[in-house]
C-alpha cells in the first residue's frame, strides 16, 4: 500500500496530529499515491471532502502559506463551525449531541473538523417537537423526516435546514431524532439509548455510521482524538459497549485501517477474533428470532440492501411502516397541526400529522404528485 511521507513537512506536527499524518491517512483511505499538496487537495475534494478543512488548517498551522482562495475557504469553514457553536449554545431544550462539536472540541488546536450538520438525540418526543418548533420560529425550515416503527409509537427523525448568509455557501443542517443509533435493522437493531461516557457514546456513533457508508479519513482522525488520550478504564468501557451492541466486526475493520495508517491509536482490549465471532453469532441469533415475522424481516432486508424495489413497491406505506421499514417523509404545506404525532391513511396516501406540520410518507424515493391532492410540498427528498 502506498503511503505519503508528507510533502514539505518535517519536525513535530500540530499538537500531536501532523499534516503528514493527515496526508498519510488520506492516501490510505483512497488507496492512491499522492505526491503534491495539489494532488492531495484534488483527491480530498473529490473523494474525502470532509477532510479538506482539516488539511487546510493543518497546513496553515505548520507555517505553510495558503493562497487567498484557500485562506478564504478556511475562514468560511471556521465561520461555519462558529455558527454551529453559537446555535447549540442557544438551544432552549436539553439534547444529547452525537459526534459533531463534542469531537470537534477534541481536535488539537488549530486543527479544524468540518461538520455538515448537527446531530442531536432527543429521546422525549414532547421535547423534540418543542425544539423543532423553536428552530422553525428561529429561521430554520423543515427539509425531510423519517419515521420508523419499532415496538411502540414510531420513532422520529427530523432534518431541518437553514440558508447561510453567503448565497454560494452550503446550507446549515440540524437533525433531531428520538433514535440514538441506526443499525441495519436486522442483526444490528436500531437503538433508543446511548452510553453515558461521551467517548464511548461517540465511538459507538461512529461505528454505527459504518452501516451507512465506508469509513472515511475523517473517521480515522475522529477515533484518534477520541481514544488517543483515553484512560485504560475508558478503553475497557468502549470494549464493553462494543460487545454489548455486537459491533466488533465494524470495530475490527476500523482498527485494521488505523493499524495500517500513520496515526497512533490504542486498541480496545480483548481477543479481537473471538469477539468478532461472538458478535456475528449474536447477529445471526437476532435474525433467526426475526423469522417469527418473515414479512417484516424480508422487507427490512430488501430495504437495507437497496434491492428488490419492485417487491417493496407492492407494499402499501402503512404495511411498510408496520413491517419496520424506514418511511421517508416530505413536509407538505397546510393541514392542521396536532398536539401529538398521528399517522393515518387518506386519499391513498399515508400521512403524519405532527405539532410542526404534516408529512406524506413513502418507502421509496419518489412521491406521486396525485397523492398530494393539490397540496404543495414544502421540502425535498
Amino acid at each position: 500500500m502506498s503511503r505519503v511521507s508528507g510533502v514539505g513537512v518535517s519536525g513535530v506536527g500540530v499538537s500531536g496530529v501532523s499534516a503528514a499524518q493527515l496526508e498519510g491517512t488520506l492516501s490510505l483511505v483512497t488507496g492512491q499515491e499522492l505526491e503534491t499538496p495539489g494532488e492531495m487537495l484534488y483527491v480530498a475534494r473529490r473523494e474525502q471532502p470532509s477532510l479538506v478543512a482539516t488539511l487546510l488548517s493543518a497546513w496553515e498551522g505548520e507555517g505553510r502559506r495558503l493562497g487567498p482562495g484557500l485562506a478564504h475557504e478556511l475562514a468560511q469553514h471556521r465561520g461555519r463551525m462558529a455558527f454551529y457553536r453559537q446555535q447549540q449554545a442557544r438551544l432552549p431544550v436539553a439534547v444529547v449531541s452525537l459526534k459533531g462539536l463534542e469531537i470537534a472540541d477534541r481536535y488539537p488546536d488549530p486543527l479544524l473538523r468540518y461538520m455538515n450538520d448537527l446531530d442531536f438525540w432527543v429521546p422525549e418526543r414532547e421535547r423534540l417537537w418543542e425544539l423543532a418548533a423553536w428552530l422553525l420560529d428561529d429561521g430554520w425550515s423543515m427539509h425531510t423526516a423519517t419515521f420508523i416503527r419499532l415496538e411502540r409509537e414510531p420513532e422520529v427523525i427530523l432534518s431541518l435546514r437553514r440558508r447561510p448568509d453567503d448565497p454560494y455557501g452550503l446550507p446549515y443542517g440540524i437533525e433531531l431524532s428520538t433514535l440514538a443509533y441506526l443499525g441495519d435493522g436486522l442483526g444490528a437493531p436500531h437503538r433508543t439509548s446511548v452510553p453515558g461516557d461521551p467517548v464511548v457514546k461517540n465511538l459507538v456513533a461512529l461505528l454505527y455510521e459504518r452501516f451507512e457508508q465506508p469509513y472515511r479519513a475523517r473517521d480515522l482522525i475522529d477515533v484518534a482524538v477520541l481514544l488517543g488520550a483515553a484512560s485504560p478504564g475508558t478503553l475497557r468501557a468502549c470494549a464493553l459497549a462494543v460487545s454489548e451492541l455486537a459491533l466488533w466486526p465494524e470495530y475490527a475493520e476500523l482498527a485494521a485501517l488505523l493499524a495500517a495508517g500513520p496515526l497512533e491509536v490504542p486498541e480496545l482490549p480483548g481477543e479481537r477474533r473471538a469477539l468478532v465471532r461472538a458478535s456475528r453469532l449474536r447477529r445471526r441469533t437476532t435474525v433467526v428470532k426475526a423469522l417469527r415475522r418473515p414479512v417484516s424481516l424480508a422487507a427490512t432486508a430488501l430495504q437495507s440492501r437497496m434491492t428488490g424495489a419492485a417487491v417493496l413497491d407492492r407494499l402499501s406505506p402503512k404495511a411498510a411502516l408496520e413491517a419496520g421499514l424506514a418511511l421517508f417523509a416530505l413536509p407538505v404545506e397546510g393541514g392542521v397541526r396536532t398536539d401529538r404525532l398521528t399517522i393515518g391513511e387518506s386519499g391513498g396516501a399515508l400521512w403524519a400529522h405532527t405539532p410542526v406540520g404534516r408529512f406524506i410518507l413513502v418507502h421509496g424515493d419518489e412521491v406521486d404528485e396525485e397523492l398530494l391532492g393539490g397540496a404543495k410540498a414544502a421540502g425535498a427528498l
